[in-house]
């Protein structure tokens, strides 16, 4: 501590009256004070030789030469400065490491198994504390779980409709008539089979999370985007040794004005979403490519016709380079599983009845108003789609060829434009 600044640290306890010559941890300041300590004594070493986080250092190299010659170089620095390690604390030299609850080695970051140990054997959540504590120590590694809001859906709704309740109770409380703050009240009546599942498939999902490849600034990025009424849902990729690898999973929970947007404004939510506000550390200065099961999505940059809020959206985006590209829904699953609930029976294949009761589903929905915005994507891509015959609001009609679908297409006035 500075002389002059010690005065400030004075505390009064019944041994006598003291000030701290060294930093406490418990002051105000003193975590981001230290923290700009250790990133000033690594210098230019941060983020390129070696990773900081407070007392928390991880220095490595591709080789074991490589290694040893940056692990010099940080513990001369640490001397420089007067700063001390415990020995005690120190791992050197090995393959992996435990690093703030993960597990960081050259194939990636996974989670630490002796945390998800807790996982398994969380018990049930009786009250909306233990409930909050549960989804609290999930969130941490939220980014590892694909459709992590999807699935905690049911159990997020459960702390609401706790609050709505205390908020109404509270206009008929006396202030000064109020006690100790007691637990919440129990949830039990409120789980449901839906909030069972959802629990059990989040202590499933992350004792079985994937590795997490190292985003590199160099290789190309590929991020696949997805929206439903369930949710938004990305999954950001680079290519090691010819195969896709996840670098991240982003994915949240619509809000209420977000459920009554059109398909369209939903998906392009979903995609300024995930480049504007989730993964702009990774895509800021890079060029990349966003794929998307929303044919008319394609042509947000060129000749879509927005709202306001889409040009604030599209202005938002306009510090991105990418290019959008359409992905047929059967080959965009791994998104969709972030943002929509799996049907129960999936076509991998549509006949020819399937694909003109679809278009009828549409047609029905919208009122007669069948664009290309209603059905999502041309005639050559109808095909390639998937979906729940339940879904379906029509029964069977009668055979209708793909060049039929084609030609009644090219005719209309909307999608025969798009075509085009």
């Amino acid at each position: 501590m500075h002389p002059e600044d010690k005065e400030k640290t004075a505390f009064i306890c019944p041994l006598g009256f003291f000030e701290f010559n060294r930093m406490p941890q418990g002051l105000m300041g003193a975590t981001a004070t230290f923290q700009r300590l250790m990133e000033k004594t690594v210098g230019d070493m941060n983020l390129i030789e070696v990773l900081v986080y407070l007392d928390d250092i991880i220095v490595f190299g591709k080789t074991l030469e490589e290694h040893e010659q940056r692990l010099e170089k940080v513990l001369k620095r640490l001397n420089e400065e007067g700063l001390k390690l415990s020995l005690e604390k120190c791992q050197f030299c090995l393959p992996s490491i435990t690093y703030l609850g993960h597990v960081v080695s050259a194939e990636g970051v996974l989670t630490d198994p002796r945390k998800l140990e807790a996982v398994a054997s969380w018990p049930r959540p009786r009250n909306v504390t233990e409930l909050r504590s549960f989804l609290g120590f999930c969130s941490y590694y939220r980014r590892f779980v694909g459709g992590f809001a999807k699935i905690a859906q049911p159990l997020n709704k459960l702390p609401q409709k706790e609050d709505v309740e205390e908020g109404s109770k509270a206009s008929v409380r006396s202030s000064s008539a109020q006690g100790p703050r007691k637990a919440r009240e129990s949830i039990q009546e409120e789980w449901t089979n839906q909030c069972e599942s959802a629990f059990m498939k989040l202590k499933e999902s992350l004792t079985r999370a994937p590795v997490l490849a190292y985003a590199d600034p160099h290789k190309p990025y590929e991020l696949h985007v997805d929206a439903s009424r369930e949710g938004l849902g990305g999954v950001l990729y680079q290519e090691y040794d010819g195969l896709l690898r996840p670098v991240a999973y982003v994915s949240r929970s619509l809000m209420p004005s977000e459920k009554n947007y059109r398909t369209h404004k939903l998906e392009f939510l979903a995609l300024k979403w995930a480049v504007v506000d989730k993964l702009k550390d990774y895509l800021y200065g890079a060029e990349f490519v966003i794929k998307t099961d929303n044919n008319p999505l394609t042509y947000v940059l060129t000749t879509a016709k927005l709202d306001a809020t889409g040009h604030q959206w599209l202005a938002a985006l306009s510090g991105f380079r990418f290019s959008l590209k359409y992905r047929p829904g059967v080959n965009n699953r791994d998104v969709d599983a972030l943002s929509r609930r799996p049907y129960n029976t999936e076509w991998t294949q549509l006949t020819p009845d399937g694909v003109q009761a679809l278009c009828q589903g549409a047609e029905h929905r919208v009122k007669g108003a069948i664009g290309a915005e209603a059905i999502g994507v041309m005639a050559a891509g109808v095909p390639e789609l998937y979906c729940n015959p339940t879904q379906l609001r029509s029964e069977s009609l009668p055979t209708l060829s793909k060049q039929d679908l084609r030609a009644d297409q090219a005719r209309d006035l909307l999608i025969g434009l798009t075509i085009k």
